[in-house]
């Protein structure tokens, strides 16, 4: 590398730069150029880019979910500026960036194939703490679909999360949108006056099976990033799994898609509903370090 990277806040007019540096990502580009402007604009976050000799080399970005829970996305590095260790100064340039802000815990994920990425965050004492494959199918307007919870169901829901296997595999963590992060007390009480948590009704008003769904009309999508069966009603797994199809075709979505965890028997009652693996195959596996157990750094 001839000169010292500097990384630096992220401007409007790095733009230009950082479309060249995504162009060929993967064959149908990358999203970043797409989402560009919101993240400029979000203050959760901090979006940097790195310079050499004035050149920008790379971009990435850091969110900020909570004041203890960071995330890293967003690395990428110029195609001809790479093996040069600039993803790994980003990386120790963001552990010490996000513990300054008081971060308890930082994670990031990656495909399943990166395996210089899961070299990388080892180095660094990442842990791979879960893994989770994408599913899709087509919004259905006929069926039942899943009743809409309110407030009044907080402490029901809790309770349900409690004792969900599905959130217990992920460790807590649910999917915000190809990101991972605890799914809180707090965050429950936001999705429930939201209306983005769904359930299964047993007769006597149980919850038989739940739901965390995202309307993203910009990506003509609804998202799941969190869905469990009650224990011992595995049945339910695929009836709320077709359900949500037809709670899509409510909000006006063309199609829905859902992160789910490496639970055979939740996969198979989504496949079993119509989903299949969609534009996207492979797993993202999910890594996190927590610093609050480091004695020293």
């Amino acid at each position: 590398m001839d000169g010292n990277l500097i990384i630096r806040p992220a401007r409007p007019d790095d733009r230009p730069a950082v479309e060249r540096i995504c162009a060929h990502t993967w064959e149908w580009g990358d999203y970043i150029p797409e989402v560009w402007d919101d993240w400029l604009a979000d203050e959760r976050a901090v979006l940097q880019i790195g310079e050499i000799d004035g050149q920008v080399v790379a971009v990435n970005r850091i969110v900020f979910h909570s004041s203890d829970q960071a995330w890293f996305e967003g690395m990428r590095v110029d195609p001809e500026r790479r093996r040069q260790g600039i993803a790994w100064q980003f990386m120790e340039h963001d552990l010490a960036l996000a513990r300054e802000r008081g971060a308890k815990v930082v994670r990031l994920a990656t495909g399943d194939f990166n395996t210089p990425v899961h070299a990388m965050v080892a180095r660094v004492g990442m842990a791979l703490i879960g893994s989770e494959a994408l599913l899709a199918a087509e919004a259905t307007p006929n069926g039942p679909a899943p009743a809409i919870l309110g407030p009044e169901r907080s402490a029901q829901v809790m309770a349900f999360l409690q004792h969900s296997p599905a959130l217990a595999h992920m460790h807590g963590l649910y999917d915000c949108g190809w990101a991972w992060q605890t799914l809180s007390a707090e965050r429950v009480t936001e999705m429930l006056a939201a209306g983005q948590m769904v359930a299964l009704l047993t007769p006597k008003e149980e919850l038989a099976a739940l739901a965390v769904v995202f309307f993203e009309p910009e990506w003509d999508r609804m998202w799941i990033g969190y869905v469990d069966a009650a224990p011992g009603q595995p049945e339910a797994a695929m009836a709320i799994a077709a359900a949500l199809r037809a709670h899509a075709a409510r909000l006006g979505s063309p199609k829905i898609e859902a992160m789910l965890p490496d639970l055979a028997w939740l996969r198979d009652a989504f496949q079993a509903a119509g989903y299949d693996q969609g534009d996207w195959k492979g797993e993202m596996w999910i890594f996190e370090r927590r610093f609050d157990h480091d004695a020293t750094d």
